[in-house]
């Protein structure tokens, strides 16, 4: 079935010559809008309750904390309290104004958004079901303030579902009915321990998986590319993520992905991009060539080949965003929708 796109991306025509993924003549350099700034983390709780990363993101406003003002919408996580309190305690620790937007169980007019956006410095988006969270934003309206923030300079940051959502799409446990809004609710009225975005995330298959797959969902479409949060990590259906991402990019060959480990995170600035991981944890970047042994948090480029195989290079710490992202040239002719996302729908309704 063919997508018709979201339209957020916007780019202007730049040399494929040094693009780290080779570029097809489906696809073209993405040329960012100079203002836009974010950090796109594998996970929400673990990055955004880290002094490094939080530091990260105040300093992308170029403004001292208590100067700054940060916007909570926990829609994907339906405005449970303690996934926000996970999230935004050390910023408020910071001395970072923090303020909330509460859509997911109630409506909200339109002027009153738009308030909170304006406000804002910062929009920090919880982890939880991405596919949720962007239908109703675009229910309610808010999914056009959201661009238009982020093409104003505002800073776009969140882990997880709040990674996922600023780009064209991503590998989602949105089909998880666990995540879903009637389960979260009903299992976080208690003293649930809110260390996760979603309540099956595993290190390891623990023999008890359950029966549910991940699917493409789609994003706001800021910046392009399918993004594989928690790159290096197994959840409650009992399959790593990074394997399974390879599976569908081979269902969505025309897309480039782009895969950030649990502890990592994706840092944009303009046209400047680094990966910050988190120290002293560990993820799936080989460490042999460097000083010591084992595996640090990175992220990860991925790209379907015509001959149907997966290419998975290693994301450089830095570099330009020209040479890292790609959009596609005809979005409306390569960009796929998953069939099980109607399906998801109904089970999760608005």
């Amino acid at each position: 079935m063919v997508l018709l796109p979201r339209s957020g991306s916007s780019s202007l025509i730049a040399s494929a010559s040094n693009t780290i993924a080779p570029c097809p003549p489906y696809r073209r350099p993405y040329v960012p809008n100079p203002s836009l700034k974010g950090i796109f983390a594998g996970s929400g709780s673990a990055s955004m309750s880290n002094p490094y990363i939080a530091r990260a993101v105040i300093e992308l406003t170029q403004r001292p904390p208590q100067d700054v003002s940060l916007l909570y919408i926990g829609t994907a996580s339906y405005d449970i309290n303690k996934f926000r309190d996970k999230q935004t305690d050390l910023f408020s620790k910071m001395g970072v104004t923090v303020e909330s937007l509460n859509l997911a169980n109630q409506y909200v007019p339109k002027e009153e958004m738009e308030e909170a956006v304006d406000k804002a410095d910062i929009i920090l988006v919880s982890g939880g079901n991405t596919l949720y969270a962007v239908d109703r934003w675009e229910y309610l309206g808010l999914d056009e303030l959201l661009r238009g923030a982020a093409h104003r300079g505002k800073v776009m940051a969140g882990g997880s579902a709040g990674a996922i959502c600023w780009f064209d799409g991503g590998h989602s446990d949105s089909r998880d009915p666990d995540t879903y809004r009637l389960s979260m609710l009903n299992q976080f009225e208690g003293n649930a321990d809110p260390s996760s975005e979603s309540n099956g995330q595993n290190n390891e298959d623990d023999g008890n998986s359950k029966d549910w797959e991940y699917i493409r969902v789609e994003g706001l479409g800021i910046w392009p590319g399918l993004v594989c949060p928690h790159y290096d990590r197994i959840q409650s259906n009992g399959v790593l993520r990074m394997t399974d991402f390879d599976s569908m990019m081979k269902r969505h060959p025309h897309e480039l992905g782009i895969g950030i480990d649990h502890h990592a995170a994706l840092e944009v600035d303009g046209d400047e991009f680094r990966i910050l991981s988190i120290p002293g944890q560990t993820g799936s970047v080989n460490l042999e060539d460097a000083d010591g042994k084992g595996r640090a948090p990175g992220a990860w480029i991925k790209y379907v080949d015509d001959d149907g195989t997966v290419h998975s290079k290693i994301c450089p710490r830095s570099g330009k965003v020209t040479d890292l992202l790609q959009m596609l040239e005809d979005p409306q002719k390569h960009l796929l929708l998953d069939e099980e996302v109607e399906l998801c729908r109904k089970e999760n309704p608005l």
